[in-house]
């Protein structure tokens, strides 16, 4: 830090959708699995004891909040000037915030990054709107683990149409079953989605999605590929049902 101060801090970690591109092809050229999206990398890379991979993946960060800070310091009084001491603390910031006036103003802002995210260096699925008073940020709380004085706007997320070209089954560390569905490869959201999970049987139930069919998928928190519905209006009658399966598809017991 730039000052001797005690403090405690919020942020994020975060990576990259290039350094994500880049380890991707260096776990290609080891025969090591992909990361599926710059999130799963990042949380992997932290749980990491090796300290010398985690650097070697360059992860970012951006802090937003104090905590606390040392009593000689003075708090400061909005969380405006909470990012500009983050700031001259030597902390990494998020240039991208403002203070705004009115709803009108918030709603600009919402369209102004909904248009712009995919510039972005890192992948962004909505704006966060504070209370920019810390007195009245302090005076609303907290209601369980979230904030009163924050909410999250989020963008909606992007479409697309593909074919599901089959369906596999995906064995947890805990045991638990996942449905996976193939798909005939699309762009969404800035990358190609080939995969997309079904989260588990009674999902797919309630979708009522069988192999062969077009489905609209999108990716949930613009993270996570999710099959969304069925256009059963495009069904050929080649379609086939998904089996539960009975036996373990790694040790083939019941």
């Amino acid at each position: 830090l730039k000052e001797p101060i005690d403090i405690t801090v919020v942020g994020e970690i975060w990576l990259s959708k290039n350094e994500l591109k880049r380890i991707n092809e260096k776990r290609t050229e080891n025969d090591e699995p992909l990361f599926a999206n710059p999130r799963n990398a990042a949380a992997g890379s932290l749980r990491q004891l090796d300290s010398q991979v985690i650097a070697d993946r360059r992860l970012d960060s951006f802090t937003y909040d104090i905590d606390a800070l040392t009593e000689e310091k003075i708090f400061p009084e909005t969380q405006e000037k909470e990012l500009q001491c983050l700031l001259k603390l030597g902390f990494h910031v998020n240039p991208a915030f403002r203070v705004c006036k009115t709803l009108k103003e918030i709603e600009a802002y919402y369209e102004e990054w909904n248009k712009k995210r995919e510039s972005l260096p890192y992948a962004l699925d909505g704006i966060v709107i504070k209370v920019n008073e810390k007195k009245w940020q302090d005076a609303l709380g907290y209601k369980g683990k979230s904030p009163r004085f924050g909410i999250a706007y989020k963008f909606p997320a992007e479409q697309a149409t593909t074919v599901v070209e089959d369906v596999q089954v995906q064995i947890g560390r805990t045991g638990a079953l996942t449905p996976v569905a193939h798909l005939r490869p699309v762009r969404i959201a800035g990358s190609v989605v080939s995969r997309a999970t079904l989260h588990n049987f009674d999902e797919i139930q309630r979708l009522g999605v069988r192999i062969g069919d077009t489905v609209i998928i999108q990716k949930a928190g613009d993270i996570i590929p999710e099959i969304v519905s069925v256009i059963e209006n495009l069904r050929t009658g080649a379609e086939k049902n998904i089996a539960i399966p009975t036996h373990c598809p790694i040790c083939n017991s019941k």
